[in-house]
């Protein structure tokens, strides 16, 4: 008869300990935030995240209502964290071009340390319900204010090439935001990703006196280059030349409507009025005497 004795004791399972809620929903987010960039918002369902998590989806409601409340709190926390590592390096007493250099590193930092999170937060922004995503526009573009700010002081202090501000800024996020995405398959270390980076915005934004603003397009001809201003300099000029055609017609126009009040008012002192109002000064009345008085000596 077969026995189990020549057998090795198979060890007994561990108990799978239960998890706090805060660890769970943190497993919540961390699971949807992958799904959401790997499937699309659209594409991921609640059963995929409670399939992914191992319960049940009766399970999961406990925790959430709705997909769109795990969005909503990846916005509102990836946001919050960048907020408050980023933004308050902007008044840490350093120049404008090592604060924005800081503040550059510690932004891309984050975008590495959560790369899906982040990949919503830059790709999913019209999946929010309305009210959410109006306040999130408004966070965002404070938030890019505040960087704005450092170019524009580093701007008056002759430290950054005078370009237009919004556009320097603008630029600086389309290098930085994307860095979520090639990061899963180009996974360079950190220091040397900023390091780049900061590389290349530096040479693109510090003034080294050459007074290079861009790297506009070169031109066969100099009267090329010139072109589309000198169009639009021709424009104003023939504006500024029927302004002052208009000009001259509304002043004649003026000088005549005055003569002919002024003609208009020299007739009717001229006119005798109706109710025998006295003659002008030197003309005798009708007794046959001068009205003109000689005073007495």
């Amino acid at each position: 008869m077969a026995t189990n004795a020549g057998k090795a004791e198979q060890p007994a399972p561990k108990p799978r300990r239960r998890l706090r809620a805060e660890e769970r929903w943190e497993q919540i987010l961390t699971v949807s935030a992958e799904l959401f960039s790997s499937k699309g918002y659209h594409g991921a369902s609640l059963d995929d995240i409670g399939e992914r998590l191992g319960i049940q989806k009766a399970a999961l409601y406990h925790y959430v209502r709705s997909k769109e409340d795990i969005l909503v709190e990846i916005y509102d926390r990836m946001l919050t964290k960048a907020e408050a590592e980023v933004l308050p390096i902007a008044d840490e007493p350093f120049s404008p071009d090592e604060r924005l250099r800081r503040m550059v590193s510690s932004y891309i930092g984050l975008m590495i340390e959560q790369a899906d999170m982040w990949s919503l937060i830059h790709f999913q922004q019209n999946a929010l319900p309305a009210a959410n995503y109006e306040a999130t526009l408004r966070r965002k573009r404070a938030f890019e204010k505040k960087f704005e700010a450092v170019v524009r002081e580093g701007q008056a202090s002759g430290l950054f090439k005078p370009m237009p501000t919004r556009l320097m800024v603008l630029s600086l996020f389309g290098m930085c935001n994307y860095v979520h995405h090639w990061i899963k398959f180009a996974p360079f270390p950190k220091d040397e990703i900023t390091g780049v980076v900061c590389e290349i915005l530096e040479r693109g934004f510090i003034d080294d006196g050459s007074k290079r603003v861009g790297a506009w397009p070169r031109y066969v001809e100099t009267t090329d280059a010139m072109a589309e201003t000198a169009a639009r300099l021709d424009a104003l000029n023939e504006q500024v030349r029927e302004l002052q055609g208009a000009f001259e017609r509304d002043r004649h126009r003026l000088i005549d409507g005055f003569a002919g009040s002024m003609a208009d008012e020299s007739a009717a002192q001229q006119k005798p009025d109706k109710a025998g109002a006295a003659p002008p000064a030197g003309r005798k009345s009708s007794s046959g005497k001068s009205e003109n008085k000689t005073p007495a000596k």
